[in-house]
């Protein structure tokens, strides 16, 4: 594009901002022009929720810690290949993850800029790591990108504790945009849940953090699921200063595949071990033919490779998931440590 062109866009983007609507310090979007460059930037799908929105109110504070300026959050949506999320080789997964959301992060950046251009300014939050270290192990984020996808109408929470897109179900990587500017309308949360209620969440995971009843063990989750992060990665340290050197008594802890493991995720992005109730889920209008059409190929194809897949599966020792494991020759317990608390 030639700079004349350049200087004419940016000047229809400009003109795009309208005067206040609610507060007199921010400047006024209209939401169908905001979702068109979120789309343009590359987004899968996109929504708006205004800062003071009820479902914030244990979240503003975290935002306006980011953004003082904030008067609209804006819930960006970028799918993944959902062939690779459910591939045996979990390796393929782990990548598609770190893939999805560094493309995230870029369409984010790109939609900001593109805003900059019209007068609105904001503040990109990060798809996932890195996060306020500093907190840990308390809540180490500010803005729950979950609960801003869910007011913005781009999903419903399932029993996996993941957001289900309606059409394409909760193969999705979520990030957010805190902007300076008011809209001319907000979206709502789906009035029905695209979860069709199949359990395979609940009968797919390897240490039974997801349960039936609605509830779900996120420490139980994390453990296993995120063992190359930073509890894991505590947990190494640890064993490195225990051994002192020794490097029997080293690997009498952790195996040379762990610690390969652990080198690959600090290397290539994390290594995430499990991921397997994203894998198995049906939902979505795009995804659920698969499913309901054909569950026997659907079991065959997509749930047993995982049930059957032989890893190492990390616990608590003497936990409920340790007997979960048990149940399945396929899984070996590891035990875990509880470190990283102090």
């Amino acid at each position: 594009m030639k700079a004349s062109e350049l200087e004419t866009a940016d000047r229809s983007d400009a003109e795009a901002v309208k005067e206040p609507l609610g507060n007199p310090n921010a400047k006024r979007l209209l939401a169908d022009d905001l979702r068109g460059i979120c789309i343009e930037a590359g987004a899968y799908d996109a929504g708006f929720v205004e800062i003071g929105r009820e479902a914030f109110d244990k979240e503003r504070e975290g935002m306006l810690r980011v953004y003082p300026r904030t008067r609209t959050v804006v819930s960006i949506v970028q799918i993944m290949n959902r062939e690779n999320v459910r591939s045996p080789a979990r390796y393929l997964s782990a990548k598609e993850f770190n893939y999805t959301l560094d493309d995230l992060n870029g369409i984010t950046r790109a939609i900001l800029r593109r805003l900059n251009a019209m007068g609105v300014r904001g503040v990109v939050m990060n798809g996932a790591f890195p996060m306020d270290t500093g907190r840990y192990p308390g809540k180490t984020w500010d803005v729950s990108h979950k609960i801003v996808a869910v007011e913005a109408g781009m999903g419903r929470m399932g029993l996996n504790r993941l957001v289900i897109h309606p059409r394409c179900g909760n193969f999705i990587e979520l990030a957010s945009i805190l902007i300076d500017a008011e809209l001319d309308r907000y979206d709502a949360p789906l009035a029905e849940s695209p979860c069709i209620d199949c359990r395979l969440c609940v009968a797919a995971c390897p240490v039974g953090a997801v349960h039936a009843d609605g509830s779900f063990d996120l420490l139980t989750c994390m453990t296993h699921a995120y063992r190359d992060n930073a509890r894991g990665f505590l947990e190494w340290v640890e064993a490195v200063g225990a051994s002192g050197g020794d490097v029997a008594a080293y690997r009498g802890r952790f195996r040379d595949s762990e610690t390969a493991s652990l080198w690959q995720s600090l290397m290539y992005g994390m290594d995430y071990k499990c991921g397997y109730c994203m894998a198995v889920c049906p939902a979505g209008e795009d995804v659920k033919p698969e499913y309901l059409g054909r569950k026997q190929d659907f079991m065959k194809e997509v749930f047993q490779p995982l049930k059957d897949r032989v890893e190492p599966v990390y616990a608590m020792t003497g936990s409920e998931a340790e007997a979960r494991i048990g149940k399945n020759p396929n899984k070996e317990f590891r035990p875990a440590g509880l470190v990283g608390t102090r």
